[in-house]
């Protein structure tokens, strides 16, 4: 039978290449979701700065979620000073490192009281002198700093902020410097410090400096000699048995020292197996409408065989063997770009800011392996739906069906159709009703597939309905109109072929455009709206120090001032009868006359009793959770640490300013640095003062990084991280749809080539070369506008249930430019695939073409 299907191929290479084609780019697109959850489940970043340990003890990162995804902690999760005793006792261990690690900001003396601020390419952290042995750092020029006004800086940094032995460097956390007299200088670790940069300080200072001086960044150990590191991480596990802690050894201690890498693993798991399981259903829907192609175009050939005797089992395992011979080899050459298509994605996710620029892929073979045995199943399995009709009906249909196609669909494919766009439209606009929230948006964007299988088990009788509004627009053109309606009518399941790939590429581009502009814009609105102080005071540094709100206070004509300090928190609850627990952007408020400086649309409850154990939650965060005013909501703070919150308010702003809104000390008490992002100052009912605007000038020029903006330059800054989750998705699908776009051609080339043998016949009869290009230029209408309307009717209801549970709201937000771009190229690009083809094919001799065919 393989010989059968080989010599078959090799005779009708045209529609086996496209079905070649589509199954090498669906490996490529399984390959490249494959390596990116692999890369987040293995892939790190070498350890720098803790190169030198044996064994480094943190606190545990992520939380534990049964049957789900464990999300990352987005703080740093610490671990008591005590505990370091307790490790030291441990059987093979030399020396513990208590290590407080806090970050900084570099400013030179240049004589001005605010200093000269110096831009770093990496993070500036502070330490203990006795963090030096982690490295190990060797001191290079000068002394161990031995007071609190000394430090030590490593050779890199010195470098860079042009600094030497007993120059003065002005160190400031947030907003509160510090003068420190450089007495020494350390070379880097043999890893260097390629992401960091640091400065060293005494012990006690270093101490004062942190924010939880009875608490430490990591406990590092030395193992004494011989020490195998992995038999004292044992050791030390069983030493603090029932504490939160984690050892790390080699390589994953990176993953403690580098946060962010945690962080981009933890994005990365999630979003790969999501995206992964998408991409797997759109390519087994290509692939199989493809070889749904493929196979409508051989039912002359097919239905002889029948006629002389092959079995329907016979049938099936000619086609089988043929989708085998071509899903291998197609799926084995597309693994390779598939790697290639993942080192573009982590690029674009590393632009947009939600990887970091040096995350290394892990390129292990198992995407591949795994991306190879998906698409030939899916093939085999979308080989044997497209084979179905054709092996089971008797020998005498099969050979009047190969000349005219059978007018009317089953009633079982009508019946589903009809069921799976009725699904999608109760999963995209009927369940962000019923259950709004994060499930429902999810629901929402998930139903566009639905709604496409739907609409494509249909799409003969919406051709043939677009056929009949354009017939008569096509008499215009006696021959070539009559040719093209009585075509288009008569082969509904061919142009169908065609129409079906062109409007999923619609539908998915529109759909996700209309989110990002939904999100885009109503967040824009939102923080325009909210911000209604007359002043807001930022920092290009790490932060506000806390004790500055009070400064603040203090100067002439401030009547309220607001400290905003901003963060992540996990939201517990029960999401179809699982546990989930999903991060939230959170923010920390003084609730004191806060209507003053910002409002965020309370809908329900008071923010006035936001103190204590409390919390208020955006509308879309409580509908989630499945909480209102008065109930209390499970939640784990930045750190780790888990509350049990009253809910006291439900507001609508949170897309502008963070789904969860906390007391203000309870939200900088669980952060890394403890400082503020901003101040909304009001000066009073009689709005921006002079008075107000000189003082707050005054107090920025002797405070390292201080900004005062206006509230519309503030929203301006603020834009950047709304759209980025937006942004994310649409990278994530940008290669589903390059995907889709690819398949759109190919089938439209193929579809189009393979009528070769009908154009020579037409031109046999009497039909000129230009008749033909025009009956094919009104069709390609047919298959243009059926797709378009098809992609926009279904990318409707999935925007629409987004903008619900986005915005509550019924109304996307459109770009009409935007949208008409769109249009505008599917319609070229449709055009394109059937016009050239028409031509290329008329070139040859119509006998030839012909007996060709046959």
């Amino acid at each position: 039978m393989f010989d059968i299907a080989w010599s078959t191929i090799k005779n009708r290479k045209g529609g086996f290449i496209a079905a070649f084609i589509a199954v090498i780019c669906g490996s490529a697109v399984i390959t490249a979701c494959g390596v990116l959850l692999m890369s987040g489940l293995l892939s790190g970043v070498a350890p720098e700065r803790y190169a030198g340990a044996t064994v480094m003890v943190g606190g545990q990162q992520t939380k534990d979620v049964s049957q789900n995804f464990d999300p990352s902690f987005p703080e740093r999760v610490t671990v008591p000073a005590s505990m370091a005793e307790q490790v030291s006792r441990v059987d093979g261990v030399e020396k513990v490192v208590r290590d407080h690690t806090v970050e900084m900001n570099l400013h030179k003396d240049d004589g001005s009281a605010r200093g000269e601020s110096v831009r770093l390419d990496h993070p500036l952290y502070g330490h203990g002198w006795s963090s030096t042995a982690l490295g190990p750092f060797e001191l290079a020029e000068g002394t161990r700093p031995g007071s609190a006004g000394e430090t030590v800086l490593d050779t890199g940094l010195a470098r860079r902020a042009g600094l030497k032995v007993g120059d003065t460097a002005r160190l400031s956390v947030g907003t509160t410097p510090h003068a420190y007299r450089v007495v020494g200088l350390v070379d880097a670790p043999a890893n260097g410090l390629d992401r960091q940069s640091a400065a060293f300080f005494t012990d006690a200072q270093a101490t004062a400096l942190s924010p939880r001086p009875d608490r430490l960044t990591a406990i590092g150990v030395l193992g004494e000699d011989g020490t195998d590191a992995g038999d004292l991480a044992g050791k030390i596990n069983e030493a603090v048995a029932g504490a939160e802690v984690v050892t790390y050894t080699g390589d994953e201690i990176g993953d403690l020292e580098f946060l962010d890498v945690g962080k981009s693993r933890g994005f990365l798991v999630p979003l790969s197996a999501s995206f992964g399981g998408t991409a797997l259903g759109v390519v087994i829907f290509v692939v199989s409408s493809t070889l749904g192609l493929v196979i409508h175009q051989r039912r002359r050939e097919l239905a002889m065989l029948r006629a002389i005797a092959a079995t329907p089992r016979q049938v099936h395992k000619l086609i089988g063997s043929e989708v085998l011979l071509v899903a291998v080899v197609g799926a084995v050459l597309g693994a390779a770009p598939g790697f290639l298509a993942a080192g573009l994605l982590r690029d674009a996710f590393a632009h947009v800011g939600v990887l970091p620029q040096d995350f290394e892929l892990s390129f292990n073979p198992l995407p591949a392996v795994a991306a190879v045995l998906l698409t030939v199943l899916g093939a085999r399995l979308a080989g044997f739906i497209a084979a179905f009709r054709i092996a089971r009906i008797r020998p005498v249909e099969a050979l009047s069906e190969s000349e005219t196609e059978q007018e009317e669909l089953g009633g079982t494919r009508k019946r589903v159709g009809v069921g799976l766009l009725l699904l999608g439209l109760v999963a995209s606009i009927v369940l962000p009703l019923v259950i709004p929230g994060q499930v429902a948006i999810a629901g929402a964007g998930g139903s566009l597939v639905v709604l496409m299988v739907g609409s494509a088990l249909i799409s003969p009788i919406l051709v043939q309905a677009a056929t009949r509004m354009l017939t008569p627009l096509f008499k215009r053109s006696r021959v070539s109109g009559f040719l093209a309606g009585a075509n288009s009518s008569a082969n509904a399941r061919r142009l169908s072929s065609a129409v079906v790939p062109l409007a999923l590429g619609t539908a998915m581009a529109l759909m996700q455009l209309s989110m990002l502009n939904t999100v885009e814009a109503t967040a824009k609105d939102q923080a325009a709206t909210g911000v209604v102080s007359d002043y807001v005071v930022t920092s290009d540094t790490t932060g506000l120090s806390t004790d500055l709100a009070r400064k603040v206070r203090a100067l002439d004509g401030v009547e309220t001032v607001t400290p905003v300090a901003r963060s992540q928190v996990l939201l517990n609850y029960i999401e179809i009868d699982k546990p989930a627990s999903n991060p939230f952007s959170a923010q920390g408020l003084d609730p004191r006359d806060l209507d003053r400086t910002l409002d965020l649309d309370v809908r329900e409850g008071s923010m006035d009793k936001l103190r204590g154990d409390t919390v208020a939650l955006s509308w879309i965060a409580a509908d989630t959770a499945r909480v209102d005013v008065g109930e209390t909501a499970d939640i784990n703070l930045g750190d780790g640490v888990h509350k049990k919150l009253k809910v006291i308010a439900v507001y609508g702003k949170g897309l502008g300013f963070g789904d969860v809104t906390l007391p203000h000390r309870m939200l900088t008490e669980h952060t890394a640095n403890q400082q503020d992002a901003a101040l909304l100052v009001s000066a009073g009912s009689g709005g921006a003062s002079p008075q107000v605007e000189a003082g707050l000038e005054k107090l920025a020029e002797r405070t390292p990084g201080l900004t005062v903006n206006s509230p519309q330059e503030f929203n301006a800054v603020q834009q950047g991280q709304f759209a980025q989750q937006s942004w994310t998705n649409l990278i994530a699908n940008a290669l589903l749809m390059l995907y889709v776009l690819i398949a759109v051609v190919n089938t439209l080339v193929m579809a189009t080539t393979g009528r070769s043998r009908e154009f020579a016949m037409l031109r046999l009869i009497g039909a000129s070369t230009r008749q033909t290009r025009r009956m094919m230029f009104l069709e390609s209408w047919v298959v243009v506008l059926t797709a378009l309307a098809v992609g926009t009717a279904i990318a409707i209801p999935p925007a629409v249930g987004c903008a619900l549970g986005l915005t509550g709201q019924p109304i996307p937000h459109v770009q009409p430019l935007a949208w008409g771009g769109i249009v505008v190229f599917v319609a070229l690009l449709g055009w394109l695939s059937i016009s050239l083809p028409t031509r290329s094919a008329l070139r040859s001799r119509p006998i030839d073409a012909v007996y060709a065919g046959e």
